[in-house]
């Protein structure tokens, strides 16, 4: 007898469009993180701006969007977060801690209270100590420094680029050769077009 190792079947059709949808909207996410970022570049030059937070905390949670568990496709696959330069890993790492502990939510242990009393000191304004004149509190969080930036924006180019190529095949896997209408269509998660 005879016999054959059966070949794994191609993804249904239907799951291929999932798969692109999950991929387009992630390209599309990252390519908003990237955006924001040439904003903080061009508008950010201290910890004190008032849109260092607004502006850290839409790059996070734009990057961060395709490695959390959306509805109804689920987060990108694990591999998608795994980078072949040390420097970009720790970035992507460094991210997504932010977002967790931070941007979406509030971790204890990273946002610490503290009750200040009268007389107190909490900082420093140039060789001038700051020191409280009544009873006051403070919320504790950490910042990135304003450099981290240009490494946010590598480590999402080099995703962007590799999510594109993503795209693009299955853009190609889908549709080449097909008669397609000359308009745009809603991507539909059937076996059709």
């Amino acid at each position: 007898m005879n016999f054959s190792i059966p070949r794994k079947q191609p993804p249904a059709r239907s799951q291929q469009k999932k798969t692109l949808h999950k991929f387009l909207v992630a390209r599309s996410d990252i390519g908003a993180a990237l955006e924001t970022c040439k904003l903080f570049k061009s508008t950010v030059t201290s910890f004190k701006d008032d849109l260092y937070y607004p502006l850290f905390a839409a790059i996070v949670v734009c990057y961060a969007r395709p490695f959390t568990n959306n509805e109804p496709y689920g987060a990108l696959p694990k591999k998608w977060g795994a980078f072949d330069n040390p420097g970009m890993q720790d970035t992507h790492n460094r991210i997504l801690r932010a977002r967790h502990e931070l941007i979406a939510h509030s971790d204890w242990a990273v946002r610490q209270t503290m009750v200040v009393p009268p007389g107190v000191v909490f900082g420093k304004s140039g060789d001038k100590e700051l020191k409280s004149s009544r009873i006051g509190t403070q919320t504790n969080y950490y910042l990135y420094p304003i450099e981290f930036t240009d490494q946010m924006q590598a480590t999402a180019l080099n995703l962007g680029r590799r999510l594109n190529a993503e795209v693009e095949s299955l853009v190609s896997d889908l549709y080449d050769g097909m008669e397609l209408p000359n308009c745009s269509f809603n991507l539909r998660i059937d076996d059709g077009l």
